[in-house]
């Protein structure tokens, strides 16, 4: 039996906001359709080909975009179909939905609630803040339709968490962001730094490195509450994780990368979804077996992260982030082989945390 992840772009990069950080819009040199839906003989090649390989172990699909609540109601039970057909009997089968809940109405929140879906929800932050860069093309804001999605899951207690994109505009006050989302009782939290590399430079909305320390250290110190934390936060679990002698559950503190596969909507597979270009395109699934597209996405792309940068030899935080993100990696000169492009924010966020984290890590194993 395999446990087998994948993130599958139904609608690839097509979405009904137009988000000045996205990265999915430069695939559209990849894709230059004008509308991108997964067809029903490719949704189903993909589950069939997905639950054989997996041999009855546990199969995560992750749906994303874009925005895939674009690929409606009908294509999602369809795949519920597929994954019925074709799975085992007792066979764990997870759907993660990562949506912008701008679009979100009866109709998905009986889906979710019927299968059991479990959403990540894109919010950056209160109005001035998550409109900075999350608005529609007509400019509209988008920040009082995301609240009202995040009320239609409440209601139904569809389990949902937090996923904060932080731009240089954004990050300035840390503290405000945190507080807000206290407020409003958003207990499960993620924040992804917004870098990107466009015609060889960082675009305007890419946070700094100097930034990106900041806002991690005012995080940390609102987060703290004297050692009784109130809500989740991925990265400081993933910290926590690895002091406790666990693997993260984040593939940026991995030793290897390529634990799952993306899927674009017409079936092409890619190994990471930073990585969808011409270059690290692996193949697709009418061409290539499962068992190949994974093997190639640990041999091919997942064993670079093993390649040591020099500065990482002799750093003392490497057991923590083992060589840096692939992605931050390449993203500011367009080599793979270079450190981290977010080094120095993790240099200065684990000096200044580390103290407390080990606090918070002595808790821990005392209560196991």
């Amino acid at each position: 039996m395999r446990k087998v992840e994948l993130l599958i772009k139904p609608v690839s990069y097509d979405c009904n906001l137009n988000c000045d950080y996205c990265f999915y819009k430069k695939t559209c040199c990849l894709y230059p359709e004008k509308k991108h839906r997964m067809k029903e003989n490719v949704l189903e090649k993909l589950i069939s080909k997905t639950m054989a390989y997996s041999d009855g172990g546990s199969c995560i699909f992750s749906w994303q975009g874009g925005e895939p609540l674009l690929a409606g109601v009908n294509f999602f039970r369809k795949a519920i179909e597929f994954q019925k057909k074709y799975g085992k009997s007792g066979q764990v089968v997870s759907n993660v939905f990562q949506t912008n809940a701008t679009m979100l109405n009866s109709k998905w929140i009986r889906l979710f609630k019927e299968y059991n879906f479990f959403l990540g929800v894109s919010l950056d932050g209160p109005p001035e803040v998550h409109n900075y860069y999350r608005r529609y093309a007509s400019s509209k804001e988008s920040f009082s339709k995301v609240m009202e999605g995040i009320y239609f899951l409440r209601k139904e207690d569809i389990k949902f968490n937090i996923l904060s994109t932080v731009g240089r505009e954004t990050a300035k006050d840390p503290k405000k962001n945190y507080d807000f989302f206290i407020s409003h009782e958003l207990h499960y939290l993620q924040f992804i730094p917004a870098v990107d590399r466009e015609n060889k430079k960082m675009p305007s909305f890419s946070i700094t490195p100097r930034q990106y320390g900041y806002f991690l250290c005012g995080l940390f110190d609102a987060w703290w509450n004297n050692g009784s934390p109130l809500v989740s936060i991925r990265l400081f679990d993933n910290i926590l994780e690895i002091l406790l002698r666990r693997e993260s559950s984040s593939c940026m503190f991995k030793n290897q990368c390529g634990e799952y596969i993306v899927v674009e909507y017409n079936g092409d597979v890619y190994p990471c979804d930073f990585f969808v270009s011409k270059e690290w395109k692996l193949g697709n699934i009418f061409e290539i077996s499962m068992e190949q597209l994974f093997d190639k996405a640990k041999s091919q792309f997942g064993k670079l992260k093993e390649i040591v940068p020099s500065d990482c030899q002799r750093c003392k935080w490497n057991f923590i982030c083992h060589n840096g993100c692939l992605w931050f990696r390449w993203v500011k000169n367009g080599n793979i082989r270079e450190k981290d492009y977010l080094c120095r924010s993790y240099e200065k966020f684990f000096s200044y945390t580390m103290e407390r984290f080990e606090k918070l890590r002595d808790s821990i194993a005392l209560k196991r």
